[in-house]
């Protein structure tokens, strides 16, 4: 007993001098079941063997596959083995043996589990120490006893001694015999005590190896499939490669073709300047040679037009003598020709004012400019027919009306109180013939300048048109001619005429911070022209979300 502790007590030495002395932390610790460990032990099996590339070396120890049956947890899994060769001539060629996925034994698990079968030992060791001397000094008592019994009966005494004497003999018998019994009894239980115990361990040990194998047959489940990752990822690199060397063997082809095409191409250019140049060679040398026949055909030619030339100037200058002294005897047949002349030039040039003039009423009545988008002017049989409705038709006047047209627009009370006011100046000029004051309405898009200046439109009693100033940048230098005509078509309205220039900012910026064409400049001026001073037939309203661009 004191050999085993002291055997213990050298291989918890052994193991403190083997550790670090670093700190290390813990986590969790749970205290370890000794009789399992004991069991494992007990199962363990010492082999004498050698190993394949070794095969000259006797080794003594456990087999990784008991080892992996008994503590799975004993038995690491490692990637990659790789074994030197022993020498150089040997059977392998001098190459190292490489080895996936190879179990090796962790001998600092199975030193750590001998160490707890050891403790186990001892403490049973201990307990049966125990008990043993506790029976020796019951066993000891007993023998002291029947001693003394054994004195007194061979000692003289009387006949009722004798029979105490034979009393307490049967007594001490009696007590030995429980003694045993209970000695027996005892035994018995830790027998059976012990045997649950190794049952118990055994059924622990079954289920923590079938937990570890599952563990290990996991890990080894991962491994295997990372090592097929691997193994498709290096098959995708090497098609990649593969793919990129044909792109690469492509594009060299292709480059070279490309190069010879370049090649005939040019080939084929220097052949055809050559050849051009060899015509033209043979047509300078031609011209050379011929160059005397030339000139005197040119001469000819050039005589004969001279000839020709003086011919017609002879004839023209007699018939122009001729008619001269004609005209000298008739003077009044020469006026009256010159006046039937003259009022046929005149007719021509009124007729052709007056056919432009009807173009123009018909273009303001029936059709409309190319810039206007939308308006309220009707065509002339319409505005016919409102003209004579609106002579029955009792007119609307007055504040309360304005009212009522700008009833439904929503805006804040200072700016629509200003835009009413806007209106009552506008039909008071109207009313007095008074010119206009144009307006310039801003505000982001969807804010209602459009729906504001129809209301406008429609409390002043003038027609409505609306116009984008985006249209007149594409318009080109027809920019011009086509505002022209949008404003004589606008004096053309009886009621006048509001005219809104939708995103004004698309051509009339600053010309100061903004660089415009030669169009948009004279498209402009054009504008300018017509609204530089007081308009009394129409009123401007330009509509922008950007008026400092103006």
């Amino acid at each position: 007993m004191r050999l085993l502790t002291t055997a213990l007590g050298a291989l918890a030495v052994a193991s403190a001098a083997s550790t670090p002395t670093a700190a290390t932390a813990y986590v969790d610790p749970v205290p370890l079941n000794t009789t399992q460990c004991l069991e494992s032990i007990r199962r363990l099996s010492l082999s004498a063997y050698s190993l394949d590339h070794d095969p000259d070396r006797l080794r003594i120890g456990v087999q990784n596959a008991d080892v992996a049956a008994v503590l799975p947890e004993a038995v690491d899994i490692l990637p990659t083995q790789i074994i030197p060769p022993r020498t150089k001539n040997s059977s392998d060629g001098g190459q190292p043996i490489i080895r996936r996925d190879v179990p090796i034994v962790n001998e600092q698990v199975v030193f750590l589990t001998g160490i707890g079968a050891t403790q186990e030992l001892i403490a049973t060791a201990s307990s049966l120490d125990a008990l043993l001397d506790d029976q020796i000094d019951r066993v000891a008592n007993l023998v002291g006893q029947v001693g003394l019994l054994e004195e007194l009966l061979t000692s003289p005494s009387t006949t009722d001694g004798e029979e105490e004497l034979r009393m307490r003999a049967a007594a001490a018998e009696a007590a030995i015999t429980k003694a045993e019994m209970e000695l027996e009894v005892a035994r018995a239980k830790d027998e059976e005590e012990y045997v649950r115990t190794t049952n118990e361990a055994e059924l622990m040990q079954m289920q923590r190896s079938e937990d570890l194998t599952l563990q290990r047959l996991a890990k080894e489940d991962e491994a295997a499939r990372v090592r097929a990752e691997e193994a498709m990822r290096f098959k995708l690199e090497a098609a990649q490669k593969v793919e990129q060397a044909r792109a690469e063997s492509a594009e060299a082809l292709s480059a070279v073709e490309h190069e010879r095409a370049l090649l005939i191409q040019r080939a084929a250019e220097e052949a055809k300047v050559k050849t051009t140049r060899s015509i033209a060679a043979a047509k300078a040398q031609a011209e050379r040679e011929n160059e005397g026949l030339y000139l005197r055909r040119l001469k000819a030619k050039m005589e004969q037009t001279r000839q020709k030339n003086i011919a017609i100037v002879h004839a023209l200058a007699g018939h122009f003598a001729s008619s001269m002294t004609w005209a000298a005897k008739h003077p009044r047949q020469v006026f009256v020709f010159v006046g039937y002349l003259s009022l046929i030039f005149a007719a021509i040039f009124a007729a052709r004012e007056a056919a432009r003039l009807c173009r123009l009423l018909l273009e303001a009545s029936i059709g409309q400019p190319r810039l206007v988008r939308e308006t309220s002017c009707a065509s002339l049989p319409r505005s016919i027919v409102s003209a004579m409705l609106n002579l029955f038709r009792r007119q609307k006047t007055g504040d309360d009306h304005i009212d009522e047209i700008f009833q439904d627009v929503v805006l804040s009370d200072p700016l629509k109180d200003r835009v009413i006011t806007l209106a009552k100046a506008a039909r008071n000029a109207k009313r007095h013939d008074a010119p206009y004051r144009h307006v310039l309405l801003y505000g982001a898009p969807g804010t209602g300048k459009t729906m504001v200046a129809k209301k406008l439109a429609q409390s002043t009693g003038m027609d409505f048109a609306l116009m984008s100033g985006g249209d007149v940048g594409p318009l080109g230098s027809d920019a011009v001619s086509q505002i022209h005509s949008l404003f004589r078509w606008a004096k053309m309205s009886h009621k006048g005429l509001l005219l809104l220039v939708d995103e004004a900012e698309a051509f009339l910026g600053n010309r100061k911070h903004s660089k415009m064409s030669e169009n948009a400049h004279n498209a402009l001026n054009a504008l300018l022209y017509h609204t530089g001073g007081e308009r009394r037939d129409f009123l401007l309203v330009l509509a922008t979300n950007r008026a400092e661009d103006l």
